[in-house]
């Protein structure tokens, strides 16, 4: 453990209260993506009080906030996402969301707190701490679109960081327990918008037609060949129709069917490879029926996360320090997303998961309604995260 994260131990069970108090005051006042301007206030405050160099405006709603220590040592970057999701909170807590849409789903509220408590802390003890510590608190997670802006607009060269860390509370797993992989540890993401033209007509005569919800649900079931004659079993891809719109009325066939999906993979390759089939396959199965497909993806998408080897090595090691061997889980790749990818692409590093769940009690899921965490997660992430960052300080 390093000493810094030793002399620190008493402090840390005291600012508890106050973790959880701006975490309920964040997920009380949840902001949509790009939309965040209170939160970033709170952050840019607290972050002024403690005494960094802050940076407002980056990315529309980011904040920079670089911690230098007295003492020589790297420069590592904090990230934590700040953005809420398009909800209407049903879970029945004291601190629900004031903003009717808008919620907290994914656990943002205590990544952010985590982050902001980390600066106040080693603020506390700059003579002490080696290096600096460059702390980005990212806008618009949830729709991909900050952490790229965040990167063109240099936050990873002013000062110039050696490698990034950031944790995902997960209430898939109870509090208490911590995962970090190696390699890939999520999916990468890509949205795609399919349009397909048919010829309207009377449902009494589907012969005089060309009926495009028919071609649509073809579309849908041989997209789930594509992945399972086209990808290698022992490889891991999916492509989900999340959305289907088409029609006015019983009994006429629509001129256009509209589609929306998702294309997931842990690999470059097959993702590269599911992206430049899918625009062919849709539009020679519409063809097969005389209709037309268009395929559009939207943006760049996120590549896969992937964690550097000896950076998650470390931070395991330090979990193993904190918690002990058996908190510390191997866990499994999964398909979720998260744009952390393009600073993990950009510096190597590694993002954990935080066991956010209530032990012995079934959780609802991330972007649910009902979502919740075990609030005691905060401690451990805030304390994981310290002895991380402080580790990755050292050359």
């Amino acid at each position: 453990m390093h000493p810094l994260m030793q002399a620190l131990q008493p402090v840390l069970a005291q600012r508890n209260q106050s973790l959880v108090a701006l975490r309920r005051d964040l997920h009380r006042h949840a902001e949509l993506s790009f939309k965040e301007t209170r939160t970033a206030d709170v952050i840019a405050q607290r972050l002024r009080a403690a005494g960094l160099d802050v940076r407002t405006g980056i990315a529309g709603t980011g904040v920079v906030g670089v911690l230098h220590g007295d003492r020589p040592g790297r420069v590592v970057a904090y990230r934590a996402d700040i953005d809420a999701l398009p909800l209407d909170e049903v879970a029945d807590v004291p601190f629900r969301s004031v903003h009717g849409g808008v919620m907290h789903a994914c656990g943002h509220d205590g990544h952010v707190a985590i982050a902001v408590t980390m600066a106040e802390l080693l603020a506390e003890r700059r003579r002490e701490l080696p290096g600096a510590v460059v702390f980005l608190f990212q806008p618009a997670e949830e729709v991909f679109g900050g952490a790229e802006q965040m990167i063109a607009a240099g936050v990873l060269d002013d000062p110039r960081v050696e490698a990034v860390l950031g944790l995902h509370l997960i209430n898939q797993f109870p509090v208490g327990a911590v995962v970090a992989r190696p390699g890939a540890t999520m999916a990468s993401a890509d949205f795609f918008d399919i349009e397909v033209l048919g010829k309207g007509g009377h449902g009494a005569f589907p012969h005089t037609s060309i009926d495009p919800i028919t071609v649509a649900a073809h579309i849908v079931v041989g997209l789930q060949d594509l992945v399972s004659r086209e990808i290698a079993p022992q490889d891991a891809a999916v492509m989900t129709i999340g959305q289907i719109s088409a029609g006015t009325k019983h009994n006429i066939i629509p001129e256009v069917a509209h589609m929306g999906g998702s294309i997931r993979a842990f690999t470059p390759a097959i993702r590269d490879q599911l992206v430049e089939r899918l625009s062919a396959f849709a539009s020679r199965i519409a063809q097969a029926y005389r209709a037309e497909a268009t395929v559009r993806i939207q943006g760049d998408g996120t590549p896969p996360v992937v964690n550097d080897v000896d950076v998650t090595e470390r931070v395991r090691r330090g979990a193993i320090e904190l918690f002990g061997p058996a908190a510390v889980l191997d866990g499994m790749p999964i398909m979720g997303s998260d744009d952390m990818s393009l600073f993990l692409r950009e510096r190597p590093g590694c993002y954990f998961w935080v066991g956010a769940g209530v032990p012995g009690k079934a959780m609802n899921p991330h972007h649910h309604p009902g979502f919740e965490i075990d609030e005691r997660s905060l401690d451990v992430g805030l304390r994981l995260a310290l002895n991380a960052v402080l580790d990755a300080l050292h050359p």
